[in-house]
């Protein structure tokens, strides 16, 4: 009896959806330091906190983010410069709520909020999303420049940063059994 109970409320969750884990994640960063060199800081350490329904990729929602500080470059003074741009003792993550996935063509867009330095703005990231069999398989480009965030690309001398920041991100997610 008991078993037929806990069989009957697991259910919806096998059918509906539920949550989905991180199996692998990257996300890189490209910009130019004018008449210097590229910038090209990445991480790995990114949390996700993603549900899908039905096993429809158009249902995924939920959170991804990462720590600043786990943000490197090849360069650890440009990382320094990087984590006082975003005022990382104050604002120490980098935020992306997915609150709808929508099919265009052959690709899918991902419309949420991303919150960069305490500002949250509205985002649509064109994607490819593959999924195969339990895992969810994210690639996306997408750009976005800095000073629509409140901060000020560094400089020094003659030596400035490009505003527009290219990021690449390949996420994959597994359903949890």
């Amino acid at each position: 009896m008991v078993k037929r109970i806990m069989f009957l409320l697991a259910l919806p969750l096998a059918v509906f959806g539920g949550n989905l884990s991180l199996t692998n994640g990257l996300i890189q960063a490209h910009t130019k330091v004018f008449g210097d060199a590229s910038i090209n800081p990445s991480v790995k350490n990114i949390q996700a906190d993603v549900s899908m329904q039905n096993n429809a990729v158009e249902s995924l929602k939920g959170i991804l983010s990462f720590p600043i500080i786990d943000f490197k470059s090849s360069e650890r003074d440009r990382d320094e410069h990087m984590q006082e741009m975003f005022a990382m003792k104050t604002y120490p993550n980098i935020t992306l709520q997915i609150n709808k996935v929508r099919a265009k063509n052959k690709h899918y867009v991902i419309e949420g909020v991303l919150n960069m330095h305490g500002i949250e703005k509205p985002i649509d990231i064109n994607s490819s999303i593959v999924q195969n069999g339990d895992s969810v398989a994210i690639n996306a480009n997408f750009s976005v420049n800095v000073s629509d965030y409140g901060m000020e690309p560094p400089s020094l001398l003659f030596f400035t940063v490009r505003d527009r920041v290219d990021i690449n991100a390949s996420i994959t997610l597994k359903t949890e059994d």
